[in-house]
């Protein structure tokens, strides 16, 4: 056979089997996602879907385009505002739409683990441990979490575009360029974990670029290759400076402010490793890791990457250390948020888990060989029935299988999905209490909301009934929120009282009923 024809073939069988992996891991995701089509919406949820209505689309769009002002997330009008235009409170289309984009990703993040390792059995791992991971079970079942979905999404997207046309061996042409700032402008008005990926760019070239002795030489080769990360750090400069120093600054909020120190940066990396651990628990108790362990855990990653000179492992080092840094510095954030760090930490464990099993293979094959060739001297040598590929690819697929399957016995009997869909329920409850006062303010009327204890923050009352009449001229008032006075109390039109699960309407005045 045709040397060509046979190379054709081999990428064929490996496009199939790349597509057949892809498919078993979108199946196994959406078994473990469809539960959450039953959960609600989170209080969190309502106020974002509030502000971009509020604000309305135009304005919203405009902000996604002056992404150097860090106005809010606005990436998340485009999600919230068109399903509640075509849905308006139904919580099922959100949940089918989050399930949709992250779902999508995963083809998008096998391709890049499969362009990174060149190897199906690590993507498959990988993805498959990233996606079943207990820790972002947040990312399926909260909808508050769709800026980390968003945010994921569009960060994948951007790397695997720029891997793939670099793999080739090819610079970025100007379109190519383009498109790779706008996937990564999309990431940044998503969430500010965004702004590693110049940074992952850029390690990802000076790692694949040929080592040469004279600096000179070495930049007057490759700088067209480091222009696209440059060019990315540049956007993200003014990005940085808004959500830090402006006035309105998300670094400024007590919950966000960083603290910039070498212990804080530890103790939130070992915070980090352990609830990425949280699947393994020791004695019912989180598995705890300790700041210097984490240095040692760092220092034992690189060791391993350089014996074993791959630049995916040394890439994936560097990716654990560099990727939390918007993290690293803030009051301790976990969960779902850890979704762009676990990529690295996936990749790693999927190339240690095949390298031990393919050592594994050739032991058992030499020893199987050496007891055949003792017990049967004179006779023939007969081919293995099954070749070592076949029962390697077997083994990760089992292997794999079973941590999808120890990850979910996780869940369940910590009761983490139950409680997780039933956390959106309250809102639900409100949204069809007052839809069911079947209630047509006109434009311009006032209204009381009484509530007892109904939500922490008695704003998210307000933002809920705005939702749900849909009016932007109708003055709504929370009692707990609002300073209501007599005089305001006379001018009201409806006062309403509120309950989880009804609503009553106390008080309305003549100019209503007209």
């Amino acid at each position: 056979m045709d040397k060509s024809a046979t190379t054709e073939t081999a990428r064929s069988r490996c496009t199939l089997f790349d597509a057949v992996c892809v498919g078993v891991l979108v199946a196994t995701f959406l078994y473990i996602a469809h539960p959450s089509l039953a959960g609600g919406f989170q209080p969190d949820e309502l106020t974002s879907m509030y502000l971009y209505w509020s604000t309305g689309a135009i304005k919203s769009l405009w902000n996604s385009i002056c992404f150097w002002q860090g106005m809010g997330r606005p990436a998340g009008a485009l999600y919230y505002l068109p399903l509640y235009h075509l849905f308006w409170l139904n919580p099922k289309p959100y949940h089918i739409v989050q399930i949709a984009i992250l779902g999508g990703s995963i083809p998008i993040v096998y391709c890049l683990a499969r362009l990174l390792s060149s190897s199906s059995a690590v993507a498959f791992l990988a993805v498959l441990v990233l996606y079943c991971h207990v820790q972002l079970a947040n990312l399926v079942y909260l909808g508050s979490y769709i800026y980390d979905v968003l945010c994921g999404f569009f960060y994948f997207a951007a790397l695997t575009y720029y891997v793939r046309i670099r793999e080739k061996d090819f610079p970025l042409q100007p379109f190519q360029l383009l498109g790779f700032l706008v996937l990564y402008v999309c990431a940044l008005n998503s969430k500010e974990m965004a702004v590693t990926l110049p940074l992952i760019v850029l390690t990802y070239e000076v790692l694949r670029c040929p080592r040469l002795s004279n600096w000179k030489d070495f930049l007057g080769r490759n700088w067209r290759f480091l222009v696209p990360s440059f060019i990315a750090a540049l956007l993200t400069v003014p990005y940085v400076y808004s959500k830090t120093m402006s006035t309105y600054a998300l670094a400024r909020v007590g919950g966000y402010r960083p603290a910039y120190s070498w212990d804080r940066f530890l103790m939130n990396n070992a915070s980090f490793v352990g609830e990425l651990l949280e699947p393994y628990r020791v004695a019912n108790g989180l598995l705890r890791v300790f700041p210097k362990a984490v240095i040692a855990l760092w220092a034992t990653v690189f060791i391993y990457a350089l014996l074993r000179r791959d630049r995916t492992l040394q890439l994936m080092t560097f990716w654990v250390i560099i990727v939390p840094l918007p993290l690293a510095f803030i009051p301790i954030r976990g969960g779902a948020c850890l979704y762009l760090v676990l990529f690295g930490w996936t990749i790693i464990f999927g190339q240690l888990a095949v390298d031990v099993i393919n050592l594994s293979s050739k032991c058992l094959t030499l020893l199987g060989r050496r007891i055949r060739r003792n017990s049967l001297p004179n006779r023939r040598a007969t081919p293995d029935r099954f070749s070592a590929p076949m029962v390697r690819a077997a083994v990760v697929v089992l292997l794999g299988l079973v941590l999808a399957i120890l990850m979910q016995v996780e869940n369940r009997r910590s009761g983490r999905i139950r409680l997780l869909v039933q956390s959106g329920q309250k809102v639900v409850h409100v949204i069809h209490a007052l839809s069911a006062l079947d209630l047509h303010p006109a434009p311009g009327s006032m209204i009381l909301l009484r509530q007892s204890s109904l939500f922490p923050n008695a704003w998210h009352t307000l933002f809920i009934a705005a939702l749900v009449w849909n009016d932007h001229a109708l003055h709504i008032s929370v009692e707990g929120a609002s300073d209501i006075g007599e005089p305001e109390m006379a001018k009201m039109n409806y006062v309403i009282s509120l309950s989880e699960s009804k609503a009553t309407l106390e008080h309305v005045t003549e100019r209503s009923r007209l």
